[in-house]
């Protein structure tokens, strides 16, 4: 039995569950992408008619410790999805589908690959607004009640959201068995040149063209919430910015879709703030440097026989890539860099 045959065996009970007696699951299939967790499509038959919808089901590795479980990620979702985020339904948690968690939701149409996106002359006209949109989505966000978040992640204490991202940073890259020497001096800039801290809110972790689904009208939804906590809003405020998730448009500063401008002026309308990029450069770096350490750790659960992957293998080669641009932010001389 293929494991689509056997997903959809496992799964079957529970469509009859929730949708009635004549619903059926007509196919299932595995989306592309996902090195951290499987999505599968689902295609339901029901009484009311055909449903589509997401099991994001748990892959057996994790690209930081902090990353949650599919209990936390589906109960985020949730309290994004209601408090009005452009986020995918919530259906169920699911605790135990051929012997590992996962969890159901809509399924939203349009595109999720992230160089398709930036490029695609079918979405240039959705590319002019997503700046703008994820924006205003990522307002939202950050607009929770951080109190309602108080299962997530977050700064212990009298500790700062920036001084805490920190210091998972130092953990995980403390945790690396080789040395990465421009890493290190990454980090040993951000220990150098605190931000000023503000009250934490509740971050996506993960907010970048690449985990949303664009369609005709720009931003459809936001996906992954995996690496969701309680943070700086900085964090969100630059993932989307740095130059691995620009998918090669390297001049268009956000995303590969435009400028860092257009969105954090949606975003300060909508909060109430006043971020600009420059002072989100501590941000800038430590996101760089947290992505480097993710392409390391998921690289390294290839060579280390734990999940051979082709995928998980070719984000080893993102490393250096990410080093060189760290190397560059933290350049006393680099063109946005003027001194303490």
């Amino acid at each position: 039995m293929t494991e689509t045959e056997a997903l959809t065996q496992a799964l079957a009970p529970w469509v009859v569950e929730r949708f009635g007696q004549d619903a059926t699951l007509s196919s299932v299939a595995l989306l592309a992408g996902g090195a951290s967790q499987q999505a599968w499509r689902l295609d339901l038959t029901t009484p009311n008619g055909p449903m589509a919808l997401v099991a994001r089901r748990d892959l057996g590795g994790q690209m930081f410790a902090t990353a949650l479980s599919r209990r936390d990620e589906f109960a985020v979702i949730e309290l994004a999805h209601h408090a009005g985020v452009p986020a995918p339904r919530p259906y169920a948690y699911l605790p135990d589908v051929l012997g590992k968690a996962a969890f159901v939701m809509a399924c939203l149409d349009g595109e999720t690959i992230g160089r398709r996106i930036v490029r695609e002359p079918r979405l240039a006209a959705p590319r002019q607004v997503l700046p703008q949109q994820m924006g205003l989505a990522l307002a939202a966000i950050h607009g929770i009640a951080v109190a309602k978040a108080d299962f997530l992640p977050g700064p212990q204490g009298h500790e700062g959201p920036a001084a805490y991202g920190l210091r998972l940073l130092e953990q995980e890259l403390a945790g690396v068995e080789a040395p990465y020497p421009a890493l290190e001096l990454g980090l040993a800039w951000l220990r150098a040149h605190p931000p000023s801290e503000t009250a934490p809110v509740l971050c996506h972790g993960d907010f970048r063209v690449g985990n949303v689904v664009v369609g005709e009208g720009g931003l459809v939804g936001v996906l992954d919430w995996e690496f969701a906590h309680r943070g700086h809003p900085g964090e969100d405020l630059t993932f989307g910015a740095i130059r691995a998730w620009r998918f090669g448009e390297v001049g268009q500063r956000y995303g590969g879709v435009g400028q860092m401008r257009e969105f954090l002026d949606a975003y300060n309308a909508a909060r109430g703030t006043r971020f600009e990029a420059r002072e989100l450069y501590w941000f800038e770096i430590a996101a760089n440097l947290k992505w480097a350490i993710a392409t390391v750790t998921q690289a390294r659960r290839h060579w280390s026989g734990q999940e051979p992957s082709l995928e998980l293998a070719s984000l080893g080669r993102m490393t250096a890539e990410i080093e060189l641009e760290i190397l560059s932010l933290i350049d006393p001389h680099h063109p946005r860099y003027a001194g303490d």
